[in-house]
């Protein structure tokens, strides 16, 4: 069954490439380079591939597997759980404003 969000205006679902989640995953992966303090160009060193690479997955015009995300991640200095903690924060739905409740 498909969430409300993951739904388009047809009533399809929405690839997974166009939703505000994505962007926000895509962020985790950028934020744990820059807290690294590395660019790009350095990351694509660490991990075997172009800068190009490192630009197309940051901007989701590339995909990346379990196992690039797993080098991506270390190269940084970070570890899984650690990426999977900063995914569920990044991920999780909205918190209501304190002292107003949620509507029936």
């Amino acid at each position: 069954m498909f969430a409300h969000s993951d739904l388009g205006g047809n009533g399809m679902a929405t690839k997974s490439l166009y939703k505000r989640e994505y962007q926000d995953a895509l962020e985790v992966l950028r934020g744990l380079r820059e807290r690294k303090k590395l660019t790009q160009t350095q990351l694509a060193e660490l991990i075997g591939r172009q800068q190009t690479f490192v630009s197309a997955v940051e901007r989701g015009s590339v995909r990346i597997d379990s196992l690039q995300i797993h080098d991506w991640v270390y190269a940084c200095g970070a570890t899984l759980e650690e990426w999977g903690r900063l995914m569920d924060e990044a991920l999780a739905p909205p918190k209501a404003a304190k002292g107003r409740r949620k509507a029936p």
